[in-house]
């Protein structure tokens, strides 16, 4: 019975960790795609376990305009929010 508690703690670690980055990701966010591709996020479709988690993500690569679809675990990193941008266009005016 003892050997299972180190089990036990172990899994309570990985409860606690941090939620994955594409679960942050919302729809006009420019995220990083891959190693060297930024994109526009477009709309996404859930899962079919959670309807309301991303698994694919509908982009526009910023660089060529092309529009397509990439799975969730492509995205590396949030380059910025739309929130981030529309913020920075205020302060611009």
């Amino acid at each position: 019975m003892g050997a299972l508690a180190p089990i036990f703690m172990d899994q309570k670690k990985f409860d606690t960790c941090e939620e994955p980055l594409f679960l942050k990701v919302r729809s006009r966010d420019t995220v990083l795609v891959g190693e060297n591709e930024i994109c526009k996020v477009l709309s996404f479709t859930g899962g079919s376990r959670d309807p309301d988690a991303p698994s694919l993500f509908q982009v526009a690569n910023v660089d060529t305009g092309e529009i397509k679809h990439v799975h969730a675990a492509e995205v590396k990193e949030i380059v910025s929010t739309y929130e981030e941008e529309i913020q920075q266009r205020q302060q611009q005016q």
